[in-house]
């Protein structure tokens, strides 16, 4: 496959999956769709997509851009899932706040830059640039002491104002890149 057929094939899986993840349910279509950039006020009652939005901004402001990975607990379900394609996925409270716990510890000035975030029903979408020096181990990678950057689309669902789900869009190539671990053919 050539250079360009490899880039076309990704854009077009990227487009795909960015598809799937804003699918409308059949429960979601009751609720009107609410975009707006990280900056404004959401307002709103409990439960809300307003209220949802502003719950998955400030989980990732305290737990993330705070660095508080010991706080990602407080705003999960005890069935809270994260589903990270090729990583894997993690189930329980406990399991997937360490995660979290464990990208603030790798990565001890992570930073978050939300682009935009999108609600609808009880899902929140979430466009993010993730940054930080990888100090610790990061996915099974010791530490490197580089620069690590990474684009995300993270899909939140909550359940009475809580994440109950989480789906991770992250480039993970991006983050082997970064640490040195995998160079894709195509990036020069």
């Amino acid at each position: 496959m050539k250079k360009w057929q490899r880039a076309a094939a990704a854009a077009t899986l990227v487009g795909a999956t960015v598809a799937g993840a804003v699918g409308i349910s059949a429960a979601a279509k009751a609720n009107p769709v609410v975009s707006r950039p990280a900056a404004a006020q959401p307002g709103g009652r409990p439960g809300s997509v307003s209220a949802n939005i502003r719950v998955v901004e400030t989980f990732l402001q305290d737990v993330l851009n705070d660095h508080h990975g010991d706080h990602a607990s407080l705003y999960m379900t005890p069935g809270v899932t994260w589903s990270g394609g090729t990583v894997g996925t993690i189930t329980g409270r406990k399991n997937v706040a360490g995660l979290f716990a464990g990208v603030v510890s790798s990565l001890p000035n992570v930073h978050t830059a939300i682009k935009d975030a999108f609600g609808q029903g009880d899902e929140v979408l979430v466009r993010m640039v993730v940054s930080g020096t990888q100090e610790g181990a990061l996915l099974g990678i010791p530490a490197t002491g580089l620069n690590v950057q990474w684009d995300a689309l993270d899909v939140f669902r909550l359940n009475g104002g809580k994440i109950s789900a989480i789906w991770a869009g992250d480039d993970w190539t991006a983050i082997l890149f970064d640490t040195g671990t995998f160079k894709a053919p195509w990036i020069p």
